[in-house]
């Protein structure tokens, strides 16, 4: 699933670049690439960051992963997803056409949902609580949902 995710992710940006592409009468090829290749990173940073933090939480829940390594495994975390975030947002925005600016949106708000995943986790792994753990549970599915909508292709329009 992991896979089909990426590739489908790939293939959704590709149909938007090809959309844009009808739209314009002359295009360069390699930016369809380029859009391509944003697409399939970013859905599979959000899988393998998905399932990062699964890995994180199940650990340190049966006591395999010492809080300052789980705190430390997050920073890093969420040092990668507001990377992603400020590339997106600062670099790669104002570079766009506008239909190409509400997909990348769709991502930057993927990417917001992955953050406040790595902070709920952080929560719990520094207070505790169920209701810590249940917030780090909502997140994750929310992720995981966006993760399903990627895969059965209906991310942009």
């Amino acid at each position: 699933m992991k896979r089909l995710a990426c590739v489908l992710w790939s293939g959704l940006f590709l149909g938007w670049a090809m959309a844009a592409t009808a739209a314009e009468p002359a295009r360069d090829p390699s930016r369809d690439v380029f859009l391509q290749t944003i697409g399939m990173l970013a859905g599979q940073g959000l899988v393998l960051g998905h399932e990062a933090l699964e890995g994180i939480h199940a650990r340190y829940e049966k006591g395999i992963l010492p809080r300052e390594n789980a705190e430390r495994a997050l920073a890093d975390q969420a040092r990668y997803a507001d990377w992603v975030l400020a590339a997106f947002k600062d670099r790669l925005m104002g570079r766009l056409a506008e239909q190409e600016k509400k997909d990348l949106a769709l991502l930057i708000g993927f990417y917001e949902v992955q953050r406040q995943a790595v902070e709920a986790l952080a929560s719990y792994v520094r207070a505790g609580g169920a209701k810590n753990r249940e917030n780090f549970e909502a997140q994750q599915e929310r992720v995981a949902a966006i993760i399903r909508q990627i895969s059965l292709g209906g991310g942009a329009s």
